[in-house]
């Protein structure tokens, strides 16, 4: 009797419009990741920023500690003195064995599935960005991937503090997505950086030219030395 009493209600639901039975779970919780990043087209975050896990904020910490330096020793190893070879010494700095280019650093963030672009990054991430400079010489904004920085600090207004390696060194500079066009706001607060010169009259600021980040900070280190 209870059986029967128990089917015609979950027939009398399955009927009833607007209501569903669920479908197989025999995977649900079967798979553990990292890190899963909100979904790609979220654009807006009420509160706050994540300060990231743990590991994020190790990444941050070490890329703290390398502004106004013009050498970076990690473990006794002098590292690669470029934009990427301070993202890599970071992530290393924090015990995640990363090495690689720009390029190879966002298709890593891609393949792992923690490449997104959110307004609000993590503390940790890592930012790219396209047509910081001419890279093929031929005059076009035509070259992709041609820089990266590290997630340091992100406000509530949507503010972003970057690290990173450029011209003038290891430095901080400022990045805000949901204003990419504005150098300021009213108050004269600094919401984006200049990242390319003015001389072909296109796209200069920070936000004009990120194309998003990506969380490797959250992928294990014997994942991440693997690729």
């Amino acid at each position: 009797m209870r059986i029967a009493l128990l089917m015609f209600a979950l027939v009398g639901c399955a009927g009833h419009k607007g209501l569903r039975i669920p479908g197989p779970t025999t995977k649900v919780g079967s798979q553990r990741t990292a890190y899963v990043p909100p979904e790609m087209n979220e654009t807006e975050h009420v509160e706050p920023a994540s300060k990231g896990t743990r590991q994020g904020r190790k990444v941050a910490k070490a890329a703290e500690s390398f502004i106004g330096n013009r050498r970076m020793v990690v473990h006794g190893e002098k590292q690669r003195y470029d934009c990427s070879g301070m993202v890599c010494a970071a992530h290393k700095k924090a015990g995640i064995p990363l090495s690689g280019s720009s390029k190879s650093l966002y298709k890593k963030a891609k393949d792992y599935g923690v490449s997104h672009k959110r307004k609000r990054p993590d503390v940790g991430d890592i930012a790219f960005f396209d047509n910081t400079w001419d890279r093929n010489k031929n005059g076009r904004r035509d070259d992709r991937l041609t820089h990266v920085a590290i997630v340091e600090h992100v406000e509530r207004d949507g503010t972003i503090t970057l690290i990173h390696l450029g011209s003038t060194g290891i430095t901080e500079i400022k990045m805000n997505m949901r204003h990419p066009n504005k150098k300021r706001d009213a108050e004269g607060k600094r919401w984006n950086s200049v990242l390319r010169s003015q001389k072909d009259g296109g796209p200069v600021l920070t936000a004009q030219l990120c194309v998003g980040f990506g969380s490797l900070w959250a992928i294990s280190e014997d994942d991440v030395a693997s690729r």
